[in-house]
């Protein structure tokens, strides 16, 4: 399988400016102690100030590998020299952003690389303006903590440039059960790096004939073993996995790192019937790897859900939305994920139910009282693949039902009825994340140039 986009880390070239002086003067743009402007008094503070930024560094978000940091020193000439750009080229090619610290960087533009300044004044403002205004990409950072969400985000584009999905499709535009969805998969690539490779829904079907019980026992026993309350058959939930392992399988073959596949037209094939097996557990556990699993070849929640994982770190829910309340909504279907909270954190609790009244078709029942934050974070993109809508609420109440999609989360929000209206030119899936992630969603959009509205 391609290497899991969450895998990915930024390449960053710190480079330390310091203006030093040749020897001492002062005038309208250089005043102070005498001691403290002698050349061997300045060259003292540019190594001090080269050490505290490179252990500024250490506190930066794990997302980011440093190459090795630059000392870019210069005199009042404002020419760096060719030695320090030289060292400043090499594997120039990896470099995702420089990151700029202490002074500016003359003739850095050079480059046209993205630039990130952080200094918490006037150089570090001007600096980025005067890039931007050349069109090249420039943050200012007035502290680590903004490095860290900068950085975030734009670790977030690149994670998302390296996501390629295994689409298992009918080949109907549109879908039968979603006519909302993003019927031209090029344009998430040419806008955002995403690519999707696309093949018949029964493609997997020789992959699962290859997948032997002793592959996916250990997988079946572990839900198994887990599970509060198990009402599907041994002999059925081994189908899920082995449709699982099959998908991961074929990911393997095409290089992908994010899966998805045709539903109404699965189920009217009539092969889950002949099988015994839905894809819901799948997705649920494709999610838990780390990688993004959307219901019915809907790129638009398949979008929403690369960017919500990533930025979130966690595993998103899909599902339909329906109007409650004016303060409530509910979202249902079967694909929640046990490490809703975080990857890394404990596994919630959960049922193994069936999906059908035959009891085949595992799907997972979780209580969504069990997150560590009352707030959850909604998304969907809209057909034309260039504006999201978020919305922000708190779950209240699980429910399940013993056959169909389930569970149902009921979610408290502010306008729920303006909020489905808005719906009306987006579609229907919406992914769920637990958490609060509206600001972070608004820094990534900024770097990645889509639009958000406020549900």
């Amino acid at each position: 399988m391609k290497q899991k986009a969450m895998e990915i880390k930024l390449k960053v070239r710190p480079i330390v400016g310091c203006l030093i002086h040749s020897h001492f003067w002062e005038g309208p743009c250089r005043a102070g102690h005498a001691e403290e402007m002698t050349p061997e008094a300045e060259k003292a503070a540019a190594d001090k100030a080269f050490k505290d930024a490179t252990e500024l560094l250490k506190g930066a978000t794990d997302k980011i590998d440093f190459l090795p940091a630059i000392d870019a020193r210069y005199y009042e000439t404002f020419v760096v020299d060719k030695e320090t750009y030289a060292k400043i080229e090499e594997d120039m090619d990896e470099v995702d952003f420089f990151l700029c610290m202490n002074w500016r960087i003359p003739k850095l533009e050079r480059y046209r690389k993205p630039v990130v300044i952080l200094q918490n004044g006037n150089e570090g403002i001007d600096f980025a303006a005067y890039c931007r205004s050349l069109g090249i990409e420039a943050y200012v950072c007035m502290d680590l903590k903004d490095l860290n969400e900068i950085a975030h985000a734009l670790w977030v584009r690149k994670a998302v440039a390296n996501t390629r999905a295994l689409v298992l499709t009918a080949g109907q535009q549109p879908t039968f059960g979603l006519q909302s969805l993003i019927r031209d998969p090029e344009i998430l690539r040419q806008r955002y790096g995403f690519e999707v490779v696309k093949l018949p829904f029964l493609s997997i079907v020789p992959y699962m004939d290859k997948i032997t019980d002793e592959e996916a026992k250990p997988i079946m026993d572990k839900f198994l073993k887990n599970s509060s309350d198990t009402q599907i058959k041994p002999e059925f939930l081994i189908n899920d996995v082995k449709y699982y392992l099959a998908a991961r399988k074929m990911m393997d073959d095409y290089d992908c790192n994010a899966f998805s596949t045709a539903c109404h037209e699965l189920c009217t094939s009539e092969v889950p019937q002949n099988r015994k097996f839905t894809p819901c557990l799948c997705h649920s556990i494709m999610k838990d790897d780390g990688i993004p699993s959307g219901c019915e070849e809907d790129l638009n929640a398949l979008m929403a859900m690369v960017i919500m994982q990533y930025t979130a770190n966690r595993p998103a829910f899909m599902g339909n939305p329906n109007y409650e309340q004016d303060e409530l909504a509910r979202i249902h279907h079967a694909v929640p994920a046990l490490q809703m909270n975080g990857y890394g954190t404990k596994e919630l609790d959960y049922k193994l139910w069936a999906f059908t009244g035959q009891g085949f078709g595992a799907k997972l029942q979780i209580d969504f009282a069990q997150n560590d934050q009352d707030e959850v974070t909604l998304g969907r993109f809209n057909p034309a693949g260039d504006t999201m809508v978020v919305k922000t609420g708190e779950v209240i109440k699980s429910e399940f039902v013993d056959v169909y999609c389930s569970p149902f989360y009921y979610i408290k929000m502010d306008d729920a009825r303006k909020w489905m209206h808005n719906l009306a030119g987006f579609g229907h899936h919406q992914v769920l994340i637990f958490g609060d992630y509206m600001q972070a969603l608004k820094n990534v959009a900024e770097v990645m140039y889509f639009n958000i509205l406020e549900g």
